[in-house]
């Protein structure tokens, strides 16, 4: 019986011996296998990120939107580069409709040379600027406009209801966001009544930036009324959401003699009939005119893009009955589908070519170097360089954002006030007593080199006073940034900021 036990025993310990044995082989085995497999993954993904890099840096110019994406690519290889990808697959159909399309290039207008000769001799400065305009995107500089510049949503939207009231040949409408409520119901009331006279009408609507304010029965009561109208750009990825280019133009076009641009969209806190921040600042333009011919094409090449059907560019040239207007009126636009982005060269130019000031309001204020740097160079040089943002924000982030580039600005002396009374959606910038530009570009990395944007440029206009004055009136009830005090804000906000700018140009 004793026996018997230690033979037992003895098998159990053979048994759990070569149990212990089986399981180191198998764990080496299944080991070294991983280790294979890990190789050849890391390899692939390796290779996947390294191609996402290099292409990153062969497609863009903007040296910080290159750090940004290849950070996020150093900090989730694998993720990183998979949503740069998709990023790019979801826009490169986009490119390839839009250039072929809405590129400006193709000229519709001759310019005046004798307009011209007398700029460049006058100011060569601002003969320059015109040229890079014309040299990028392709639109032309026009005398015989009058411009009109609205400091709020009121008083742009009482002429604008009074403008559409009085078409005769064709209304169209493009904006990144319309949104049900009161500014919409009535400008919706004379689109009606204008389509049942025989009026054409159109209206152009971002997907994403009214996906979620658009009244219910937007879609059937256009269709309804004889109204034409097309979504820009809806997403069929649900991957590629935020990384899409999106339509952040806002253009009202009437009968090709009045056109207004600005910072408005259709909802009512642009009018304040819904105070969501406080008072609602923004600042359009109204152009009658023949500068008002190259809104007319900015539109129909979107739209033409979109239907991809031959647009009769010259059936909406109307005739404008102003003239002797003083100044030179330039209506651009901006896009992705440039090589250079017109935005950010003209206010670069300007910026580096400003004597006495340069007024800037915005309401985000998300920018690369060269910008910080040129602004940095003005103020340096002697150029009294001030700056508006605001004081209650839209979006927490994006103030965040927004402020964590002040250090750099305050440190060569250019001033930053936030305007208190609510939220200025403004995007206006002016110079030394004869230039400015009133559009719909924003401050930030998305309106310089992602959105579709539109803008006009202005020199030697009436219209500059306003915009001047209106500058300092808004100056007066803004809060100046200290930078003593500035500097005192806690290690920890100082720490967020610095990530928060890392990753500004994907914001």
């Amino acid at each position: 019986m004793g026996e018997r036990k230690i033979f037992i025993s003895i098998l159990k310990l053979i048994v759990f011996a070569f149990w212990l044995v089986f399981q180191f082989i198998a764990i080496t085995l299944i080991s070294n296998m991983l280790n294979v497999f890990f190789i050849y993954y890391f390899a692939l993904f390796e290779i996947i990120s390294f191609i996402a890099v290099v292409h990153l840096n062969y497609k863009y110019k903007n040296t910080s939107y290159k750090v940004s994406w290849i950070a996020l690519i150093l900090l989730i290889p694998i993720i990183g580069a998979i949503i740069y990808i998709i990023a790019r697959l979801g826009t490169n159909r986009n490119f390839t409709k839009i250039n072929k399309i809405s590129s400006g290039k193709k000229i519709l207008v001759e310019e005046n040379q004798n307009m011209l000769d007398s700029l460049k001799k006058k100011n060569r400065i601002r003969y320059n600027e015109t040229r890079l305009i014309k040299n990028i995107c392709g639109y032309p500089s026009y005398e015989n406009t009058n411009i009109t510049y609205f400091p709020n949503g009121e008083s742009m939207y009482k002429k604008l209801l009074e403008d559409l009231n009085g078409a005769k040949k064709f209304i169209f409408l493009e904006f990144f966001i319309i949104s049900k409520g009161e500014m919409w119901e009535e400008i919706l009331k004379i689109l009606k009544e204008k389509s049942k006279n025989g009026v054409e009408v159109r209206i152009l609507v971002d997907y994403i930036g009214s996906l979620f304010v658009l009244p219910k029965d937007f879609r059937k009561s256009l269709k309804e009324n004889n109204i034409k109208f097309k979504i820009f750009n809806p997403i069929k990825l649900i991957l590629n959401l935020m990384l899409n280019y999106r339509d952040h133009r806002k253009l009202v076009i009437i009968d090709n003699s009045i056109g207004f641009t600005g910072g408005m969209n259709i909802g009512d806190e642009y009018i304040n009939s819904y105070p969501k921040y406080g008072y609602w600042k923004d600042m359009s333009v109204r152009l009658e005119g023949d500068a008002v011919f190259s809104f007319t094409t900015m539109f129909l090449r979107m739209w033409q893009s979109i239907t991809k059907e031959k647009e009769d560019f010259q059936k909406y040239k109307l005739p404008s009955k102003i003239k002797n207007t003083k100044g030179i009126v330039v209506p651009y636009s901006s896009g992705p589908e440039q090589v250079d982005s017109t935005a950010e060269y003209v206010y670069m130019d300007i910026i580096n070519s400003a004597k006495d000031y340069i007024y800037i309001a915005t309401p985000y204020l998300i920018i690369d170097y060269e910008l910080i740097l040129a602004l940095s160079l003005a103020s340096k040089r002697g150029v009294d360089v001030k700056i508006i943002t605001p004081f209650i924000p839209d979006k927490r982030v994006i103030q965040m954002l927004t402020r964590s580039h002040y250090d750099k600005l305050l440190d060569s002396g250019i001033e930053i006030y936030e305007y208190t009374p609510g939220f200025i959606h403004g995007k206006v910038l002016i110079s030394d007593y004869e230039c400015a530009v009133v559009g719909t570009i924003n401050m930030d990395y998305r309106s310089l080199f992602l959105h579709f944007e539109c803008a006009t440029y202005m020199y030697d206009v009436p219209a500059i006073k306003n915009i001047h004055d209106d500058f300092l009136k808004t100056l007066s009830v803004s809060k100046k940034v200290e930078k003593d005090v500035w500097e005192k804000r806690s290690f920890s906000k100082k720490v967020i900021e610095s990530i928060l700018r890392l990753f500004a140009p994907l914001a």
